[in-house]
């Protein structure tokens, strides 16, 4: 298959065969799970796409890239640092939209120590302010370039008001910033500081702000990094180290969406002139029974957890109001297809890397006489 052609199949199949106008985004982390799927995406598209990342001499990461359908013509690479915010000036150069895939997490001080194990000042300190700060400067960049349209990547953990509410709605339902700091909840804060963050800016700028607040991302990744992500790695090391990820199966839920799925949803809020605000990018919620009904598929029996015990009654699973997701584009991807994506990925992954390897003609450590 052509890449002009598996362009056109993914287009049709990703936006029911309707013709767009093509647009040059600037997707900032483009190196990261979502931020290459959404470039993936927009290629297939006929868009350009100017990519971000820190060091874009990086070819671990960006032969990849450039091997994409459609990369070699309308992909860009260049490097950038939120901390240097003028760094962005070259990427967003031409763009009429920016995307901000590039803030994940802050999960530790910088000594290392957990990010919930810090104390509030700390916290505020190396966790929250800095994923601020970034929001804003990238926000700034954009508005000085010309650039109107964003799409913030955020998550879930900006939509747990206390008590939480029956049905999560985005619009209505926001997680308590001062109440998340005095919890030491400081992963989650991260994204609600941001949020108020960027909406402020965007009203002061007049900028159309859409923000997807996203779940767990589950999927196969792009670039042979992708495996080391936070969630992925711990699920890569299930199947391949039979290290567990919990000791026993959480009673509870977690939400998920494919990063394909992501991706459309992303695209389409570009599309989409009258889309604007927060918007649910989760598929669903599963009860963590469940999913790992589904890893054990993949992984030894060793490697998982311990049943939730008979009797024990199953915590609430998470209900969303999905109605402004859904005026995007409703996910296509189950559970099922989430979980054994990852771990087929994983195995082309391993695949790739036994085909490049040299066998000499002596064994290893042989002396050559």
């Amino acid at each position: 298959m052509t890449g002009a052609t598996s362009s056109q199949n993914l287009r049709q199949a990703s936006f029911g065969g309707t013709e767009h106008t093509a647009r040059h985004i600037c997707v900032a982390g483009v190196s990261g799970l979502a931020g290459a799927h959404i470039a993936r995406a927009a290629l297939a598209l006929g868009w350009h796409v100017t990519g971000t990342l820190r060091d874009a001499t990086d070819t671990s990461k960006t032969v990849p890239l450039m091997a994409l359908p459609g990369a070699r013509d309308r992909l860009r690479l260049t490097s950038a640092d939120t901390a240097q915010p003028e760094s962005f000036a070259d990427a967003l150069k031409g763009s009429d939209a920016l995307v901000i895939a590039c803030l994940p997490s802050i999960r530790s001080g910088p000594d290392g120590t957990p990010a919930n194990d810090l104390d509030p000042r700390a916290g505020v300190a190396h966790c929250i302010n800095p994923a601020k700060t970034a929001c804003r400067n990238l926000i700034t960049a954009a508005d000085r370039n010309g650039i109107g349209d964003i799409v913030l990547l955020s998550s879930t953990a900006s939509t747990d008001p206390n008590p939480p509410p029956a049905i999560k709605n985005e619009l209505r339902h926001h997680s308590d910033l001062e109440h998340q700091i005095e919890q030491r909840k400081f992963i989650a804060a991260q994204k609600t500081a941001m949020e108020i963050a960027a909406t402020r800016l965007a009203q002061d700028r007049d900028l159309r702000l859409v923000i997807l607040l996203s779940g767990m991302i589950l999927g196969p990744g792009i670039l042979p990094c992708h495996h080391q992500g936070h969630v992925l790695s711990r699920l890569r090391d299930i199947a391949v180290k039979a290290r567990p990820w919990h000791r026993n199966t959480p009673n509870g839920s977690m939400s998920l969406i494919h990063p394909a799925d992501l991706a459309r949803q992303c695209l389409a809020a570009l599309q989409k002139t009258e889309a604007e605000g927060r918007y649910f990018a989760v598929t669903k919620s599963w009860q963590w029974s469940d999913i790992y009904q589904e890893i054990s598929n993949f992984a030894p029996e060793d490697a998982l957890p311990a049943v939730v015990p008979k009797g024990t009654t199953p915590a609430a699973t998470t209900e969303f109001d999905f109605t402004r997701r859904d005026s995007l584009t409703p996910p296509r991807h189950g559970l099922p297809e989430m979980v054994s994506g990852f771990y087929h990925w994983l195995d082309e992954c391993n695949d790739a890397k036994l085909d490049d390897l040299e066998i000499g003609a002596e064994p290893a450590g042989a002396v050559a006489r």
